[in-house]
């Protein structure tokens, strides 16, 4: 006789028919509780959502799901998911086929694929993915009630559905092994091996004398209540996080597939009412759907700068306070109340449930979209809050009107006149892109190293460098304007279109194709968000122009430094930009110098404190961001701090001397080290 077994042996008269109705209530639940999350996505006005990279999406998607890839970055928190996920995935199948076996190929031929070698290898990989799936679910039990990280929080909802899987899973294997020890233990004991889990639950319950009428007894009550329990799982899919496991997946396929901080721009400043978010309705109902996809790991919060040095921005629990309002807007709408007037109302959206306070602390420096295990976009949300206060309510901390003024007046945040923003260069012979007969690049200095003293000093060691290299360049001189990064990030979208549009059409006149940016959000902001506006260039920021002219031989280091330095990564350089190697290439290329990390480097640096327009306004709540960073560097014990953005050369700086450090400490950008070794 082939191995196999009785599909719903044991399981009583009627059976077939009986599983039919009752999973009738669980799939009607689950569609019921799907509609009415998505009613409140609905709340949320249409944005005609374009997808295109079909092949692309459906890659991400394989490969995030399936392969773990960002969950599996922390090992711990990594493993036991991926336990759990393929667990209950192989299980999932497992049933599906039992079902195909009993439902569809019953009518035709009894057993007709689940038996024979297939039906062994069957049973042992649902014996081993279950158990991979009870230690994942334990693993994430210790992690969650005994280990207890600060930034995951638990609610009755997460012990709920960690006790249902438990009880589901082990009430599985405890049916697997009463029908093991009435059917095979004894007559088909080489069956048996192929389920070893269950198998040993069928030895222990041999081994405390249980008969083989209450075995079968037993099985038939504990077969019905692990079926009922499975099936209320199911229903409760969308009444819980555990809907996540239907909106994670869906949120990665439909993700945007800008780089990392990336921003939409205001296209109707001529006929809108308004502008910017200040009513949940106003938000997008791709944005309310994010807040349905998020899994709630708390992985924002364990690498949210603003969040760890005691800012009230604390993007999963923002997120859960966001949710808790669509539900009660959602609540408002089905008993047909006005949203925002008659009784009862909901709580505003600026100032009730998100603080100010919250909306300005954020630095944008990408750390919670670069850990989020489905790519939830934090940043947009904050942004549009903050779009809404500039344009339509002018509030916003009180030194950023002055930074408006000086963008409007002068074209730079400093307030320089303009006609002084080429006097660093006035001494080192540099031509004006205009006077240069064929130059290869422009070199955009930028306001910090054309007005800051000093950033000035990088300006000038880029000049000698690229000088050095033979490279044809010029710059804009006092054509050259602000590329308008902080106007945007603060919230002033109209500001920052002004400037835009002014240095497009110059870059435009002069023909430019290449340029050279000295600053990491200039880089950023003329490469990803200059195209919007029509302005198409190459754009590279100079540690990889530099690096590749390195690599080629037109640059030879030879001067040692014999110092051991760190090194901080530039949010829109690294998480940004994906620039992690270069920069550490360059240092490399310097002899004598020994690069030692920061405990967060790479994608889990930590911020200098000045992005999201935070360069310009007081830091006023907890700790100083930029002093947190300089005690990582410090705890490295290096002399040298290295850089390559003029924001996190000043706040690094600041931080040094903050610190008392100056004495045993240094901060140089990259470029001034190179030049050093030339």
């Amino acid at each position: 006789m082939e191995p196999t077994r009785e599909i719903l042996w044991n399981a009583g008269d009627h059976a077939r028919l009986i599983i039919y109705l009752l999973t009738t209530i669980p799939f009607a639940l689950f569609i019921y509780g799907f509609i009415k999350r998505w009613r409140l996505w609905k709340l949320g006005k249409s944005e005609g959502l374009k997808l295109d990279r079909w092949g692309q999406r459906i890659r991400n998607l394989i490969v995030e799901v399936l392969s773990h890839r960002r969950i599996l970055r922390k090992p711990y928190a990594g493993l036991m998911h991926f336990f759990l996920f393929w667990g209950f995935l192989v299980l999932a199948i497992g049933t599906t086929l039992i079902f195909v076996q009993m439902d569809i190929t019953w009518p035709i031929a009894s057993y007709a694929f689940l038996q024979g070698r297939f039906y062994l290898w069957f049973s042992l990989l649902l014996d081993v993915f279950g158990a991979l799936a009870i230690v994942g679910v334990l693993l994430m039990i210790f992690r969650r009630y005994l280990y207890r990280p600060r930034w995951l929080d638990s609610i009755l909802d997460d012990l709920l559905i960690l006790v249902l899987i438990l009880i589901i899973l082990l009430s599985g294997f405890l049916v697997e092994g009463l029908r093991i020890f009435s059917t095979e233990l004894t007559l088909h004991p080489d069956w048996a091996v192929w389920s070893p889990v269950g198998r040993g639950v069928a030895l222990i319950l041999q081994g405390v004398g249980l008969s083989p009428e209450m075995a079968v007894a037993l099985h038939q009550k504990f077969w019905w209540g692990h079926a009922v329990l499975a099936l209320f799982f199911i229903g409760y899919l969308a009444y819980s996080k555990l809907l996540h496991l239907i909106t994670a997946p869906l949120n990665i396929l439909i993700r945007s597939l800008d780089p990392s901080g990336f921003t939409k721009p205001i296209t109707d400043f001529e006929t809108a009412d308004s502008f910017g978010v200040s009513k949940l309705e106003e938000f997008t109902r791709r944005e309310l759907f994010d807040l349905d996809a998020c899994m709630r790991c708390g992985r924002c919060l364990e690498n949210c700068p603003p969040n760890l040095s005691g800012k009230p921005l604390a993007p999963k629990r923002n997120f859960d306070d966001l949710r808790s309002h669509m539900e009660e807007k959602g609540a408002l709408l089905r008993q047909r109340k006005n949203l925002e007037g008659g009784s009862p109302v909901a709580k505003a959206l600026i100032g009730g449930v998100i603080s100010e306070d919250v909306i300005w602390a954020c630095t944008f420096c990408m750390a919670c979209e670069n850990v989020c295990p489905v790519y939830i976009p934090c940043l947009d949300k904050l942004l549009d809050m903050r779009r809404y206060l500039v344009l339509m309510e002018s509030k916003f901390p009180f030194e950023v009107q002055l930074v408006f003024k000086n963008m409007e007046n002068n074209n730079n945040p400093w307030g320089v006149g303009r006609g002084l923003r080429a006097e660093w260069a006035k001494d080192l012979g540099v031509k004006r892109f205009s006077e240069e007969s064929d130059p290869q690049v422009l070199l955009w200095v930028g306001c910090a190293g054309s007005f800051d003293d000093r950033n000035k000093k990088v300006a000038v060691s880029l000049v000698k460098i690229l000088t050095t290299g033979g490279i044809r360049f010029g710059i804009l001189g006092t054509e050259e304007g602000c590329c308008g990064d902080s106007a945007r990030r603060i919230g002033n979208e109209y500001l920052f279109q002004t400037l835009v549009k002014a240095n497009i059409q110059i870059l435009q006149g002069y023909g430019v194709k290449k340029i050279l940016t000295m600053c990491p959000h200039c880089f950023h902001t003329l490469k990803n968000e200059y195209p919007q506006f029509g302005g198409e260039f190459q754009v590279f920021h100079y540690t990889q122009f530099l690096a590749e002219l390195l690599s080629q031989g037109k640059l030879k280091l030879t001067k040692p430094i014999d110092k051991v330095i760190t090194y901080h990564d530039s949010c829109y350089l690294g998480r940004g930009n994906q620039i992690y190697e270069a920069p550490r290439r360059i240092l490399n290329s310097i002899p004598g110098l020994r690069l030692v990390e920061m405990e967060r480097n790479h994608l889990y640096s930590f911020c200098c404190g000045a992005g999201g327009g935070r360069m310009w306004m007081e830091e006023r709540i907890g700790t100083r961001i930029n002093q947190m960073r300089t005690d990582q560097a410090i705890q490295t014990k290096a002399a040298l701090v290295g850089t390559a953005c003029p924001y996190c050369l000043t706040m690094i700086g600041d931080g040094i001397r903050e610190k008392g450090q100056e004495e045993t400490m240094t901060v140089f950008d990259l470029s001034e080290l190179m030049v050093q070794s030339l």
